[in-house]
């Protein structure tokens, strides 16, 4: 049986095992979220300038809302452009590539600018495509898109309904895109930990699969291996009964019978028994502290029940006190009327 202080250490160490399991595990959970939100926010953002996209193609091309005839673009060096719409005078707009964009660029920016001017973005068109990007990518999140100006940060059209909550500003979820050089639109996003969770299905039932299992190992190791090694302790080390039977031999107290060679050994002298006592001893060490029926001791020894042979059996029986008498803890006990008994 496991002593009481190692029974102590291994709670000790299954239980530090099951919470280092524990820390790994919830360490694994977080990393994977992390991994998962990620994703999530990539496929937004992807549905996000599809959506944007598809909402332009809805609006007059460039080549329709501007005449190319009334444009003049003056170059004055390198990147150095001017480009100017001329119009009524009234109407006329300049634009001066003062930022340092490349002409490519900053002519891009110019046509995109001259299309918001004349059929601006329709915010709400957008919030309705960009819903149909994500219920086909199956991403059940709330959003509101919102232009705002980019150096005031002022927000100057949103789809919010009337009435409706505006949802807490977190940069790591809102996308944001520019129109102008003035203007951006950006879509303010609500991903509840659920969302990154029914994607995490497949893992976090692993997860609580191996969690459980570990846990029922370390289960079995407190609660079942103490049983074992009790069993094991039996077998090595079993309860010796007094007196012992070793290879057919007997220790009664500090004597030693060997029914076979008809000895009884003890306080530095060997007795050599005859048949009889031997054969008596033998029934008395077999039955030790049990009653041996003395009609069984006739029976097996003299076949008979008689009269004469009682006595014979009475004066072995005294023969054999005699002959154990130097351990005063050994006795063999008369049961009136019903026979002997080996006791020490």
């Amino acid at each position: 049986m496991l002593s009481y202080k190692k029974q102590i250490h291994l709670f000790l160490f299954a239980l530090a095992g099951s919470i280092s399991l524990l820390i790994l595990q919830l360490v694994w959970v977080c990393h994977t979220y992390q991994m998962e939100h990620q994703q999530i926010m990539n496929n937004i953002r992807d549905a996000f300038n599809l959506a944007y996209q598809k909402e332009q193609t809805y609006r007059i091309p460039v080549v329709d809302i501007v005449n190319l005839g009334a444009i003049t673009i003056q170059s004055c060096g390198s990147e150095e452009i001017i480009i100017i719409r001329k119009c009524p005078e009234a109407d006329t707009i300049v634009y001066q590539n003062i930022s340092g964009h490349s002409a490519e660029n900053f002519i891009n920016r110019v046509f995109l600018d001259l299309r918001e001017h004349i059929v601006p973005l329709n915010i709400y068109c957008l919030a309705d495509l960009f819903a149909g990007m994500l219920h086909d990518r199956d991403i059940p999140i709330s959003f509101v898109i919102e232009r705002f100006d980019i150096k005031t940060g002022k927000i100057l059209e949103t789809s919010l309904l009337p009435n409706k909550k505006q949802p807490e500003m977190n940069h790591s979820n809102t996308i944001i895109s520019e129109i102008s050089d003035k203007e951006a639109i950006r879509a303010v996003l609500q991903i509840t930990p659920g969302t990154v969770f029914a994607r995490m299905a497949g893992v976090l039932i692993c997860t609580i699969s191996l969690a459980v299992i570990a846990l029922l190992c370390v289960v079995f190791l407190c609660c079942y291996q103490p049983t074992q090694q009790r069993k094991e302790d039996d077998i090595i080390q079993p309860v010796e009964p007094s007196p012992q039977l070793r290879n057919n031999t007997f220790f009664i107290g500090q004597y030693y019978f060997d029914p076979g060679k008809n000895e009884l050994t003890g306080f530095d002298e060997s007795i050599q028994l005859n048949k009889k006592e031997n054969s008596i001893l033998y029934a008395l060490c077999v039955k030790q502290g049990n009653v041996v029926e003395r009609n069984a001791l006739l029976e097996e020894n003299w076949g008979s029940l008689g009269v004469v042979y009682s006595r014979s059996l009475d004066t072995y029986l005294t023969t054999l006190r005699k002959y154990l008498k130097k351990d005063p803890t050994i006795q063999i006990v008369t049961v009136k009327g019903v026979g002997y008994k080996l006791v020490y």
